[in-house]
């Protein structure tokens, strides 16, 4: 066992209701003032540039590609956001902080940073459950000039308390709480301060060190410690009678660059734009904070059509967005949807080997590196999912279309009111994007903000590997139907030829360039599906069985299913496929270490395309 230690602007004032979360706009002021008048004056008002500024979709960038932005210019139009001065007294005061972003078209770049001051809780080791308090929320919202990177919009909220519980346990949460503040581990970081846990029941989900699916969970303690938020975070054992600490480490920094750290790093010079340059409206801010700090959501109809497209969505359940499509009145897929995100930490060098053999060298349920997590998006896992579909018009350079948002943090509470609080070790914050193109386009997109547990990984503990300290894998699940929705015929281009696998198959990125294509074809007509490949996809073709996860629902249908579950790949045997219904996952893979400032601060992007002809 090892124990590791690490060493007010007043803008726009909004309501919270306090139920779900949902706030709604109550007043407009500005703070800035002249030498002659004590009266706030008003912004003016935002030009055309702004208020005609969209969300762009990764068919929509010249200038700057899509992955670039997320992976470059998040970071620099935070950097930009916190080095005003209005917005860096505030941001320098927290505890903790979150931050979002939105690239726009006219050049402009939203952004958002949040944080809070303080943590009061209500609840102890005999009280419980917690009802925590994060104390002086404000947002500072931002448009930044992508080429100059000045702040042509700017506005501070008014700092407010943000409550949630955690701690509404079930009798097998409570029993783990209960013994793990036996622990003198644990509980010396406790003792005398204000704290509250993070305990779950996530073994079904997690693979740690040589433990399996079922076997050890985590667990978290989120404390005050001399003016800082700080985490107690350990794993335990979890197959006895009575849960075991596997080891414990305090957390200092839940992200790599957290916003306030930036803000308390970063110089400032002259006079807040603030009130000289008009408030960001509300459509230009970042989807995931636009209404003091929360999530904007309006959910598309379930039934749809646009483009050229007919689509039917339903869920989250345990798999984020369920959505099936026609084009042109013919059936395109009859499912798509991520069945499983896997985030791996400290892993041990590759040396060439495919996903499945590199991650699970034993076949089993198992990680080579030190931890796993298959993640689930859901609603009552950290949603919210669906967030609401943008419009792409079409123009001289791309056609029209439109792409449908879902959001998870996965692990935080509801509507995420501690991780949107700063709160956010440990739960995840993925993007999971559907774009469909009036030009027989579909593109699923994956996006990861973190941070997860990688800081721990980078900074608070002994690595065990010497491989990447993160690494993802989206597992996408497809059930094509191109034109029928009986059988379909499977093919691979390798760059030289077409092949007609006969039998389920695994093609790992070893054997794939740029050059391979995957299709789906209908026996008897035209509609075909191409997926172009790269040596970032791996791609498993296999038949459905109602035992194999694909078939079988995540966790809530077939508890045996998923707890055997680790990797798509297991399920390849010789069932024929040829003219038969089968499961399509395109594995993408996500190397978070090959990007700068690998968490929280950088967003990495993988996108998949599927092409459609004979519609």
């Amino acid at each position: 066992m090892s124990v590791v230690t690490g060493v007010s602007l007043a803008g726009c004032s909004l309501s919270d209701d306090g139920n779900d979360g949902t706030p709604t706009e109550a007043s407009v002021s500005s703070q800035t003032t002249d030498d002659t008048d004590d009266e706030p004056s008003e912004p003016p008002e935002p030009d055309d540039r702004i208020r005609s500024a969209r969300r762009i979709g990764p068919r929509d960038v010249s200038d700057f590609g899509f992955e670039d932005l997320w992976a470059y210019r998040k970071r620099q139009a935070v950097e930009a956001l916190v080095s005003d001065p209005g917005v860096n007294d505030v941001a320098s005061d927290w505890v903790a902080s979150f931050e979002a972003y939105d690239p726009l078209t006219n050049r402009l770049d939203a952004v958002s940073v949040q944080g809070t001051t303080g943590m009061t809780v209500n609840g102890g080791p005999d009280d419980t459950p917690f009802e925590v308090t994060a104390k002086n929320r404000q947002v500072a919202y931002g448009l930044v000039h992508r080429v100059t990177d000045e702040l042509v919009a700017l506005k501070i909220n008014e700092p407010t308390d943000v409550t949630w519980t955690r701690g509404d346990w079930d009798e097998t949460q409570r029993s783990r709480h209960e013994k793990m503040l036996e622990k003198e581990e644990i509980w010396q970081h406790l003792e005398g301060k204000e704290w509250y846990p993070m305990v779950k029941a996530a073994e079904i989900i997690t693979s740690y060190g040589d433990y399996a699916h079922g076997e050890v969970s985590n667990l978290a303690y989120f404390v005050m410690d001399e003016g800082e938020l700080k985490v107690v975070s350990g794993f335990m054992d979890v197959t006895g009678e009575e849960a075991e600490l596997l080891d414990v480490h305090i957390v200092n920094d839940f992200a790599e660059h957290p916003a306030y750290r930036i803000a308390q790093n970063t110089g400032t010079v002259g006079e807040s734009v603030l009130g000289e340059v008009p408030e960001p409206p509300m459509m230009q801010r970042p989807q995931i904070t636009a209404p003091n700090g929360y999530h904007r959501i309006e959910e598309p109809p379930n039934e749809f059509e646009q483009n050229g497209w007919s689509i039917n969505w339903s869920g989250p359940r345990t798999v984020g967005a369920e959505v099936s499509a026609d084009f042109n009145g013919k059936p395109v897929f009859s499912l798509t949807a991520p069945f499983s995100t896997s985030t791996c930490y400290d892993m041990p060098k590759r040396n060439g080997r495919n996903t499945r053999e590199w991650m699970f060298p034993d076949n089993e349920p198992t990680i080579s590196g030190e931890l796993l997590y298959w993640d689930i998006h859901s609603l009552s896992l950290g949603g919210p999912g669906i967030l609401g579909k943008t419009e792409y018009p079409s123009t001289q350079s791309r056609p029209g279309g439109f792409n449908i948002r879902t959001h998870y943090h996965t692990g935080a509470v509801q509507n995420a009111r501690d991780f949107h609080s700063g709160h956010r070790f440990a739960p995840y914050n993925y993007y999971i994007n559907y774009q469909f193109y009036e030009d027989g386009v579909f593109m699923p997109v994956f996006q990861r903000h973190g941070p997860g547990y990688v800081n721990e990984f980078y900074e608070y503990r002994e690595r065990e590997n010497d491989g990447p300290a993160q690494y993802y894998l989206e597992n996408w699940l497809t059930k094509p139907t191109p034109g029928t929705t009986d059988g379909v015929e499977t093919k691979l281009f390798d760059g030289n030829e077409w092949q007609i696998p006969e039998s389920e198959f695994y093609l790992d990125s070893n054997d794939v360039s740029e050059e391979h294509l995957l299709r789906f074809t209908n026996p008897d007509g035209p509609e075909t599906i191409d997926i172009p490949l790269d040596n970032l996809k791996e791609v498993v073709v296999v038949r459905p069985k109602e035992d194999e996860i694909g078939e079988a629902l995540r966790v809530i249908d077939d508890v045996q299913a998923e707890l055997g579950f680790y990797h798509p790949a297991q399920y390849v045997d010789d069932e024929p496929i040829q003219d038969e219904e089968v499961l399509f996952w395109l594995l993408m893979e996500a190397p978070t270490d090959e990007v700068p400032h690998a968490s929280g601060i950088t967003t990495y992007t993988q996108m998949g395309e599927f092409n459609l002809s004979g519609y």
